[in-house]
């Protein structure tokens, strides 16, 4: 019963493994990707949101940033409206790195999702939904 675990381990491991190789000449640990690929999906832009949404620490998540941030892949804004609040921006150096990523998913999701109907896509995302809730 518990195999889902053990498969879930193995799918997210194959696929960092896969960013790794795509990317390996940039020298990036798997946080850092994780980073850039945040900023990219243009889903979150503090290091707050990334922390909490990746489940990564914030110690590590900041640790991460500055290294970006000196290798020139990110720079910082403080927030207009609230000045406590610190933007993450991804820059055009970084463009090639995330544009390799953004290609190597696609043809991961094309390779994990075949032959499964977006029906069975659609009980699937419920069921990690669920399962998500859950363990929160």
């Amino acid at each position: 019963m518990e195999d889902y675990i053990i498969k879930f381990a193995s799918i997210i491991k194959a696929l960092k493994r896969k960013n790794r190789s795509v990317i390996s000449s940039y020298k990036l640990s798997p946080n850092e990707i994780d980073i850039l690929v945040a900023l990219h999906m243009r889903k979150y832009n503090m290091a707050k949101d990334i922390a909490e949404n990746f489940e990564i620490s914030k110690s590590l998540v900041c640790r991460s940033v500055e290294s970006l941030i000196k290798k020139g892949y990110i720079d910082t804004k403080k927030d207009e409206k609230d000045k406590r609040i610190t933007h993450l921006i991804l820059k055009d150096e970084a463009k090639p790195i995330v544009e390799a990523l953004k290609e190597n998913r696609e043809k991961n999701n094309k390779i994990l999702l075949k032959d499964i109907d977006e029906k069975e896509l659609e009980i699937f995302n419920k069921v990690l939904d669920k399962m998500k809730d859950n363990i929160s």
